[in-house]
């Protein structure tokens, strides 16, 4: 089964098109089906984002309750994590040379 899903994953999006609708016309296939998988699919992706953001809000406090000697190297930590994960856009370059980085 993974390899069939491999080989589709591979495939033009007009022939992908085109099986799902072989599907719906014989029967096998409904689109309200599809749409209730779709629905699923994005109630998972909220999911994690919330899950995610949980994690940085807990992080967030952490920084805020800790001793003032650690702030500068959590918010450093903090905006480490944020770049690599794609959530801010800043350099490497910029981290390195924050004035919370000293």
């Amino acid at each position: 089964m993974e390899q069939l899903l491999e080989i589709l994953k591979h495939q033009p999006k007009e022939i992908l098109q085109w099986i799902v609708f072989e599907l719906m016309a014989s029967g096998n296939l409904s689109f309200a089906e599809l749409a209730e998988l779709h629905v699923k699919y994005l109630e998972q992706l909220k999911k994690g984002e919330t899950e995610e953001l949980m994690k940085l809000r807990g992080k967030l406090i952490s920084i805020w309750c800790d001793n003032k000697k650690n702030v500068g190297k959590n918010i450093v930590s903090l905006m480490q994590e944020a770049k690599d994960k794609g959530w801010a856009n800043i350099t490497q370059e910029q981290i390195d040379n924050s004035k919370w980085n000293k």
